[in-house]
């Protein structure tokens, strides 16, 4: 293959599937280490061939599914975690939202807002939430359950001691995913602040060893984070952080905005051509299932014109 990746995962409860995942990403990549990333993306060793991966938010088929497998083929992972979500035992805001009716959740969005409902037709609930702060995301959970009598979900991520754990083990990295999950440039100076700072300090008394790499909550470049994070995290001593443009790693590649991918499951076979070909076209890919659609960042654009009009900033 040749170009450099890496890979992001989520909830992985097919632990069939996934091993086969690994087994066909060990035939064609070095599996690279956090730690042996960043030698390679700082030019102290070779780039080609490689690939890294990693997970963002600590579900419970990380522990459960994943980290036997890590274990059985030691393959070596990076993790980022909100420290205050598994400290707390409590789910993140987009878990809890899972299954919302939309319809409901504009309505009450529109409530919120001043603004009509018809003005947020043409977008989706989660399109909308994504140019919201996590305040007014939390008060929107709170106003659906009130409306709705919906029940809190059930705990759907890992223990403190499953955490501590894995950060043992000698195979999985731990970054900082933030405190409560949102995307940091809809929020203030001082909540970002809190947000970074917070959630690196946390987590290293959570594990006993310093925290040098970040993630970025949905984590696209210019519209989930910009120049103010990057400074936050430097200032946190924060040597690599991920977001999630879709491109290949290369040796120029910007520390604080280090390219990673989804992992195709073009009909669940890992060993398909067109997984394949997905790997390789990288940032073309974005830009093929992209022809004729409006991109992210004029959809957030239009979003937050729409809700300046409004009530909720």
């Amino acid at each position: 293959m040749g170009k450099g990746l890496a890979l992001v995962f989520h909830k992985e409860e097919n632990g069939p599937l996934f091993e086969k995942i690994i087994i066909a990403l060990k035939a064609r990549y070095h599996l690279l280490s956090a730690e042996e990333l960043e030698e390679s993306l700082t030019g102290k060793s070779k780039l080609k061939n490689s690939c890294h991966i990693s997970f963002d938010d600590g579900e419970k088929s990380f522990y459960h599914t994943v980290f036997p497998l890590l274990k059985k083929h030691s393959v070596p992972v990076s993790l980022f975690v909100s420290p205050k979500i598994i400290s707390t035992g409590t789910n993140y805001w987009f878990q809890e939202m899972e299954g919302y009716n939309e319809q409901v959740v504009k309505t009450i969005l529109a409530e919120q807002s001043g603004i009509a409902a018809p003005a947020f037709k043409k977008y989706t609930s989660q399109e909308i939430l994504a140019a919201l702060p996590v305040k007014k995301i939390n008060e929107l959970i709170k106003e659906y359950r009130e409306q709705t009598k919906a029940e809190k979900k059930t705990l759907q991520n890992m223990s403190l001691d499953q955490l501590k754990e894995v950060a043992a083990s000698g195979l999985v990295s731990i970054g900082a995913h933030t405190l409560n999950h949102p995307v940091l440039k809809n929020e203030d100076d001082e909540t970002v602040a809190e947000e970074i700072t917070g959630s690196v300090k946390m987590l290293e008394e959570i594990i006993g060893k310093p925290v040098k790499y970040f993630a970025y909550p949905n984590g696209r470049p210019g519209i989930d984070f910009g120049e103010r994070e990057i400074s936050c995290l430097q200032n946190n001593n924060i040597s690599m952080a991920f977001s999630s443009e879709l491109d290949h790693l290369s040796a120029n590649v910007n520390m604080y905005s280090i390219p990673r991918m989804g992992f195709a499951r073009m009909g669940l076979n890992p060993s398909n051509p067109l997984v394949v070909f997905r790997l390789n076209t990288g940032k073309g890919w974005f830009n093929i299932r992209s022809v004729g659609k409006p991109s992210e960042t004029a959809v957030r654009e239009k979003i937050l014109a729409l809700l300046n009009e409004g009530t909720i900033s």
